[in-house]
């Protein structure tokens, strides 16, 4: 793309819109730290290193960057930001003093709910936001009504159209059981990715062996569902790049990082990513930031942490071209760090424009309108009975023995397991003392009326109950509880809500966080939804709950893509 303005202010012909001068350069290209000055013009870099004399005029704003590092802004290469609960636009206002200039998310989950109209109102939202939206398209979404219901389902015809949006990079979430079938449709949209030069991103769990090589030949580009070092290392010397996790409930990085620290690689094919975080565990942790402290925690070098976090994802995504460093022609989204150590921002440019000043938004985007597609989203079928959310046992039984699934507090991976449990009043009942909660997951589309129901281990609830609107891939309401008067009202409440996360106890609401935007999306500022988040997780303790994200790990309980158990409204799925 070339820009004349550029080139002449690069060669001191034309002055600059804003020059950062006497910083520490961290140089992702040659691993270095050097002293450079950065020139800015038209939103992207000039010149880096000593300027001509040109380069400075008498509009030219300049930062005063001696005694800071300057690093390319942050990328993450895998995220779905609806688990933020934000919105686009909050969103933003919450990562950007992050150091965050750039994402890549799929815009499923507001898809599965609201359709290509939904998928369109986001892409719009983002495109006057400075953290750059990249776009993944769904390389699944087809008509699973045998196994869940969903507001939309995309065809290859769709695909097809979405590959085309400027805003576009390739597949998302290229699942390996089709690949291994020989799927028809996933070899079409491979073979249309690869011809219009996109990436295709896998989505390969516990997946090694001839397994793994099935599924690398097909040229999937990346994985980020890597849980120990072992499988981190057999992904990347088949030649995947490990996009390594940790969200909020999938903490995955410091078994991932061992393979660095301990065998020593190359990690040119390492990035950091964060596949799901809420709004709490950004306001608590950070983002990219905090992954690039946490790496070096574990004893990445800081240089390499930094590469983890810019050029090895834009790389992976095939946007370095304009993004993930700070060199001549790229976008200039640049951080300035007061610590190398601790990652400590004090500033960020995005798109040529300084945003944030010690360490602060220095003015927070305003939301605009919620296109009506994305409202009004939750519908029943029919009304509920605290009956139709528990599991009818057989005529004269007294007790049975039920399939559980065994939740974790730390992993998307769900244990097969199993427990025995009472009759009550001709129901199977829960069972406190083992840890055995009914689950439910009534589908909200109004479509079918239907309500898969099991029971969980894992959340410790010794009374009450909690609801979501919030399930990977249907995103159907979910309730978890100890008996079904609390999951009936919990549920109920989220109805009426239009979406929510609801906490009962003892026939009372105890806690709510409404998400009216496709029952996924707060309305409210990030920090205020931090602290309702934060209030439900204390709500989830008193009755019992240990986990530090019980919300993320709920909306994962829905996934069946994931082993070894998964519910969605049409019932419990082993996988």
């Amino acid at each position: 793309m070339m820009d004349n303005r550029l080139i002449n202010v690069a060669m001191g012909k034309e002055a600059a819109d804003l020059i950062i001068r006497g910083g520490t350069l961290v140089n992702v290209h040659t691993r270095e730290l050097y002293q450079a000055d950065v020139s800015i013009a038209n939103n992207r870099i000039a010149g880096v290193g000593v300027l001509p004399q040109g380069a400075m005029g008498p509009n030219t704003r300049v930062i005063d960057a001696k005694g800071r590092y300057l690093a390319p802004g942050f990328i993450d290469a895998h995220i779905h930001f609806e688990s933020s609960m934000l919105s686009y636009t909050e969103f933003v206002n919450t990562v950007l003093p992050l150091g965050t200039t750039c994402v890549a998310s799929d815009l499923m989950e507001v898809t599965i709910v609201s359709g290509l109209e939904g998928l369109h109102a986001i892409l719009k939202e983002s495109r006057d936001l400075p953290v750059t939206l990249k776009y993944p398209v769904p390389s699944f979404m087809g008509d699973e009504s045998a196994f869940q219901t969903t507001g939309s389902i995309l065809n290859a015809g769709m695909i097809e159209q979405l590959l085309q949006l400027p805003e576009a990079v390739g597949l998302a979430e290229v699942l390996v059981p089709p690949i291994l079938a020989g799927s028809a449709e996933s070899r079409h949209v491979l073979k249309l990715a690869r011809s219009l030069g996109k990436t295709a991103e896998g989505h390969a769990p516990a997946t090694g062996g001839p397994a793994l090589h099935a599924y690398a030949s097909t040229g999937i580009r990346s994985d980020h569902e890597s849980t120990t070092k072992e499988e981190a290392l057999e992904k990347l010397r088949n030649g995947l790049r490990v996009l390594m996790r940790e969200g909020a409930a999938s903490t995955d990085l410091r078994a991932c990082l061992r393979a660095i620290t301990e065998e020593g690689i190359d990690t040119r094919h390492c990035a950091m990513v964060s596949d799901d975080v809420d709004a709490l565990h950004l306001y608590t942790y950070g983002h990219m930031d905090h992954k690039i402290r946490l790496a070096i925690e574990a004893g990445v070098d800081p240089v390499t942490a930094i590469q983890m976090a810019t050029i090895n994802p834009a790389e992976s995504l095939k946007i370095d071209d304009l993004h993930g460093s700070v060199s001549p022609g790229k976008y200039a989204d640049i951080v300035l760090l007061s610590s190398l150590q601790s990652c400590t921002i004090d500033a960020v440019v995005a798109k040529g424009s300084l945003l944030v000043q010690d360490g602060k938004l220095m003015k927070p985007f305003v939301q605009g309108e919620y296109a009506e597609v994305l409202l009004h989203t939750v519908h029943f079928k029919r009304e509920l009975k605290p009956g139709d959310l528990l599991i009818r046992a057989e005529n004269g039984a007294n007790r049975a023995t039920v399939k559980v699934i065994g939740s974790s507090p730390v992993s998307l991976l769900t244990e097969a397991r199993t427990a025995d449990v009472e009759v009550q009043h001709g129901y199977l009942a829960s069972d406190v003392e083992q840890d055995v909660l009914h689950i439910a997951c009534v589908e909200r589309y109004g479509k079918k009326g239907t309500i898969g129901k099991a029971f969980i281990r894992g959340f410790g609830l010794k009374r009450g109950a909690v609801a979501t609107s919030v399930g990977h891939d249907h995103h159907n309401i979910t309730v978890v509880g100890t008996n079904a008067e609390d999951m009936l009202l919990a549920v109920n409440r989220v109805r009426e809500l239009e979406g929510a996360i609801v906490v009962v106890d003892n026939g009372k609401v105890v806690g709510e966080l409404a998400l009216p935007i496709a029952g996924l999306l707060s309305t409210l500022s990030g920090s205020e939804v931090a602290k309702i988040q934060h209030q439900l997780v204390d709500a989830m303790k008193a009755l019992g709950c240990s986990m530090p994200s019980p919300f993320m790990t709920l909306s994962f309980i829905t996934l069946i893509f994931i082993p070894d158990y998964g519910i969605t409204d049409i019932g419990l799925f082993a996988v």
